[in-house]
């Protein structure tokens, strides 16, 4: 399933992104729905809570953290099984993969 959506930048472009969620596929641990391919091109990003500790900054793992995919393809047809709308915004990224 693709999901459009609009986005207006501050120049007043409009540009429309989406994001596709596969109802046959669930994550990498399922294979390829289209192939059976069981490797997988995958970007995420991650955050959390931050802290120091003397000079070091560490993550507190103590605290709240997030993980979400963004991007995962299969690298045996190319398929793209799941896409995240903020994808498509990292414009560079996305036309390399």
């Amino acid at each position: 399933m693709e999901l459009p959506i609009r986005v207006i930048d501050a120049d007043d472009n409009e540009r429309k992104i989406s994001g596709i969620n596969r109802d046959d596929w669930t994550d990498m641990t399922d294979p390829c729905p289209e192939c059976g391919g069981q490797e997988f091109n995958h970007f995420s990003t991650s955050g959390g809570y931050y802290g120091s500790r003397d000079t070091t900054v560490v993550l507190r793992s103590d605290f709240w953290d997030a993980e979400q995919s963004l991007f995962t393809r299969c690298r045996n047809c190319r398929k793209i099984l799941f896409k995240h709308p903020a994808f498509d915004l990292l414009s560079d990224l996305s036309e390399h993969v």
